[in-house]
């Protein structure tokens, strides 16, 4: 197997928007950290792969269309080859339409197109040999924030590695579910959160201080345990991620012959779809279950009112959606399977595919879009943000109760087409 890597800056400018928070005054006012585009390239026996990881909230279907037809007639790669995933961080520019939370910044959009076509560039430019490695560990620092019956939490944090025959790494992937929001809706200044802190934490932890890609599990309903928190409280949590794998990694034996290999399935899960009356009524519900007072109420009033005003001009036009489509991408490391879903999904999905599984597996979500929230059948039942209010903000319909289950078995059948 052979690995090239690249790395170029996506900090956008001061005075920009950022996305993420509604409850948030905007624009930024500064830079904290900088944000990355990081490119892995890798290539075994007519195999090729280009992961391409951003410190960014998410992508919009365009910026992975646009990405990936490029790939294809610059680069010869083919759309299963090109896999484009985020970190989640609520402290960066606006790259998916949210709402009220950031507005979508087409300039931002164009740059961020060539930035990545330089970053996978640089990765293809040159290649080594290298051998694969995986470790992991436990970390219970996520905390469910839904606080309901069904309240559940992922531990397990993952770790690829890719090294050379010398010991030292030239990249390596880890994998957290939490969403990167510790620096909260009071923060101003573009930051990568928890996940820029874990990545730089382990490259100065692991021998060459190799490209580090900190990618985000199944974090649907799982927060850090404060917000609002201090440079010095991130720096200390992205630690404590790294930390969690980085001594098993740095001295894990190679895996023997190990090698890669892609797959992908396009799901079609149905939408909670309400026609014009249930709109009406749904809208009037919202509002009435909304902040009543404050700075606040205007804003949502304004999201619901939006949300409304755009599905009944769909109705009127005959153009509502009964569907989406949802992408899976599945990486399989020697044994070891990612799988990326271009949607937030509850934590219980990922324990339940790697039961399913019987091998290691990880999830992958904001990979290659983000639609929104897929949460549990039992939070359905039990309501709250992820149920109730998300899809307003992503302006649609709201998957259908079982969607998410309907999704782990198709990422099932898929983890299982590797050993095959």
């Amino acid at each position: 197997m052979r690995i090239g890597v690249g790395q170029v800056d996506i900090t956008p400018l001061p005075g920009g928007e950022l996305c993420g928070f509604a409850a948030r005054i905007q624009p930024s006012t500064g830079v904290l950290d900088p944000l990355f585009a990081k490119v892995i390239y890798l290539t075994d026996h007519g195999r090729q792969l280009l992961w391409v990881h951003c410190d960014l909230i998410g992508f919009d279907g365009s910026i992975v269309a646009n990405f990936r037809r490029w790939a294809q007639d610059e680069l010869g790669l083919k759309h299963a080859e090109v896999m484009l995933s985020a970190t989640h961080t609520h402290s960066g520019p606006p790259t998916i339409h949210l709402e009220a939370a950031g507005a979508y910044d087409s300039t931002y959009a164009e740059f961020l197109q060539r930035q990545l076509r330089a970053a996978a560039k640089l990765a293809l430019a040159h290649t080594e040999a290298a051998s694969l490695v995986h470790a992991a560990g436990n970390l219970d620092l996520a905390v469910d924030r839904r606080k309901k019956p069904s309240s559940h939490t992922e531990s397990r944090v993952g770790g690829v590695g890719f090294r050379r025959p010398d010991g030292t790494f030239v990249a390596a992937i880890l994998n957290y579910a939490i969403h990167p929001v510790a620096l909260g809706p009071t923060n101003r200044a573009v930051s990568a959160d928890l996940l820029g802190r874990a990545a730089a934490s382990l490259a100065e932890r692991l021998p060459g201080r190799p490209l580090v890609l900190a990618t985000n599990g199944a974090c649907g309903n799982l927060d850090p345990p404060a917000l609002d928190v201090s440079v010095s409280q991130l720096e200390t949590w992205g630690r404590q991620i790294a930390d969690a794998v980085a001594p098993a990694l740095a001295t894990a034996p190679a895996m023997p012959g190990a090698t890669f290999s892609t797959a992908i399935r396009v799901t079609s899960l149905p939408l909670d779809v309400l026609d014009p009356v249930a709109l009406a009524t749904f809208t009037e519900g919202a509002l009435e279950r909304g902040p009543r007072a404050g700075a606040w109420r205007p804003i949502f009033r304004g999201v619901v009112e939006h949300w409304r005003d755009a599905l009944l001009a769909a109705w009127k036009a005959g153009s509502v959606p009964q569907q989406r489509e949802v992408e899976l991408f599945a990486i399989n490391f020697g044994g070891v399977t990612f799988v990326g879903i271009n949607a937030e999904v509850f934590s219980r999905f990922a324990e339940g595919l790697r039961q399913s599984a019987g091998q290691p597996v990880y999830v992958l979500s904001y990979a290659n879009g983000d639609l929104g929230y897929l949460p549990t059948r039992e939070a359905y039942a039990e309501g709250g943000y992820e149920v109730d209010e998300a899809h307003l903000f992503y302006g649609g319909f709201r998957f259908k109760a079982g969607a998410l289950e309907q999704l782990a078995a198709s990422a099932a059948d898929l983890a299982h087409s590797f050993s095959h």
